[in-house]
């Protein structure tokens, strides 16, 4: 939430006991209550109505940055055992709920314009103003399991790495953590699969190292317990060999820009809707346009393979298609938010139509050619088939055309934007039309699925150099080496006086200590 920026606001999130009458139990926690009139602090408070008399527990004011400048998040974790109030994360007080019995309470979120917290009128120079609650977002204690285990993240990470060789021992982390403090996961790596063995330097650790006996593909998982419950996160290496990359909506959280134009209701926009159609309707052509970020790729790694897997959708197509193509897309599309399921009107401005790229009227926002502007080059082709059998997988195999192109767009840190086009369907005289599952599609298996086999994302190779004589208060030279790295850092670990490095983020630079002593310096590497 945010609080509104002038005097004469009292802004809140509390709770209260509801119902008429008031039962014999009702209790008041107010997990802010913030006075306009100063913006860098509120109030937490619990209060007991009845029984009387009324009393006020565990009343505090808390410090804060501007609580009107940004967004913050406020919480209040009510148990039959205490009662904790939160600020952006972190505990600021704490209540014993054991003297009042444990209730159902109603969620408030107010802003008051009232003469409180030593002001006695709205700063009228201010108006209109507003008071915004992003969200309210409401828990309950699990029955049977206290604590719940997760893993939040790995590295390596999701987008997986390359070790050049098996003598290479790669750091594996994991933050794994519990819904309960008082509860510690407990941790194991382990292989889930590849060709050799896997020692791990401590398998029990959440930071620890792996080395790899043999060549190959690898998927490492680390798994966190708590009581009842598991959870686990993998990660892919491969020794010695390439990735393969999967780029599908919902995937890892991957998200991409696709729709279709029609040439028949040239002003609509199907951005929203859960199918893609291709060929031709009403004497006009009907092409599927893509647009698939490929940032999970660093810009030298070099594409082996790729592959564009579409699935038919459930509903029907008309007639048997003709030869498909798969076309190099010449400008990024707007998906928009159409489905053009119910008239002209459904996200009409919102992105790519027969004639309008991103759905807009300026010059700039329009495809210089009507139904996309495309290059005259096919990357990849799939054979004509029966439109009318539904949820078949069909694939357009990888080409050097089509590797060409996303190596093109990997290179230029772009988008790779594809169309789709059946030239033979669209020059019929009858409607012919096969229709696919698009990235709305509510079967995450069968929307569109981008596969990359690469070699990259090899992990950083890192000399620290020969340990150097040195001599407090005169400089002295470092002689580390780095490869496959973004950028390096030399850092202080331990010793008693100052290191001062001539540049830290050279690899090969100085350092001068301020005290005679053991010293032990660090030289960290890293790419994305």
């Amino acid at each position: 939430m945010r609080v509104p920026p002038a005097r004469g606001w009292h802004t809140s999130f509390w709770m209260i006991t509801g119902g008429t009458p008031v039962t014999n139990t009702s209790i008041e926690l107010d997990i802010i209550e913030n006075d306009s009139v100063n913006l860098f602090k509120y109030g937490v408070n619990t209060h007991r109505h009845q029984p009387t008399p009324h009393g006020t527990y565990g009343s505090k004011n808390v410090n804060t940055p501007s609580l009107n400048s940004a967004f913050h998040v406020f919480g209040g974790e009510f148990t039959a055992a205490t009662i904790k109030y939160f600020f952006d994360g972190a505990l600021v007080q704490t209540v014993n709920a054991t003297q009042f019995a444990h209730c159902d309470l109603n969620i408030w979120l107010t802003s008051i314009a009232g003469p409180l917290g030593g002001t006695t009128n709205v700063d009228d120079t201010q108006l209109p103003n507003v008071a915004e609650f992003d969200y309210a977002r409401f828990f309950t204690l699990a029955p049977t399991n206290p604590a719940t285990s997760a893993v939040s993240s790995v590295t390596p990470g999701a987008a997986a790495v390359i070790l050049a060789e098996t003598d290479t021992t790669l750091r594996v982390a994991a933050l794994a953590t519990s819904s309960d403090s008082n509860f510690v996961p407990a941790v194991a790596w382990s292989k889930v699969s590849g060709p050799g063995v896997v020692t791990f330097g401590n398998a029990t650790n959440a930071d620890t190292t792996a080395k790899f006996s043999a060549p190959g593909s690898y998927v490492l998982q680390c798994q966190a317990v708590v009581l009842n419950s598991t959870n686990a996160t993998q990660v892919t290496v491969a020794v010695a060999a390439a990735l393969t990359l999967l780029l599908r909506e919902g995937l890892n959280g991957f998200a991409h820009v696709a729709t279709f134009l029609r040439g028949d209701s040239t002003n609509w926009n199907s951005g929203a809707r859960d199918q893609f159609l291709v060929g031709r309707n009403n004497g006009q052509g009907l092409r599927p346009i893509f647009s698939f970020g490929l940032g999970g790729l660093e810009t030298n790694a070099v594409l082996q393979n790729v592959t564009l897997d579409l699935w038919t959708d459930a509903t029907t197509g008309i007639g048997s298609v003709g030869l498909l193509e798969l076309r190099p897309l010449l400008a990024t599309p707007v998906e928009g938010i159409g489905n053009s399921s119910s008239s002209s009107s459904v996200g009409a401005g919102t992105g790519a139509t027969w004639f309008t790229r991103t759905g807009g009227t300026n010059s700039g926002d329009l495809w210089l050619n009507p139904g996309g502007d495309f290059a005259t080059n096919v990357l990849a082709t799939l054979a004509g088939y029966d439109a009318t059998i539904t949820n078949q997988q069909r694939t357009f195999v990888s080409t050097p055309n089509l590797v060409a192109a996303a190596q093109a767009a990997v290179s230029a840190e772009e988008p790779l934007n594809l169309l789709l086009i059946s030239p033979a369907t669209e020059a019929l005289t009858s409607n012919v039309l096969s229709r696919f599952s698009s990235d709305n599609s509510l079967i995450t298996e069968q929307r569109p699925r981008l596969t990359l086999t690469f070699i990259g994302h090899r992990t950083p190779g890192i000399s620290a150099g020969a340990i150097p004589l040195a001599t407090n208060g005169t400089p002295v030279a470092l002689s580390g080496v780095v490869s496959n790295a973004a950028g390096s850092v030399w850092t202080k670990v331990s010793g008693p006086g100052t290191a001062i490095f001539g540049e830290a983020t050279q690899a090969a630079t100085t350092v001068n200590f301020g005290q005679a002593g053991s010293h032990v310096l660090r030289l960290t590497a890293g790419n994305p």
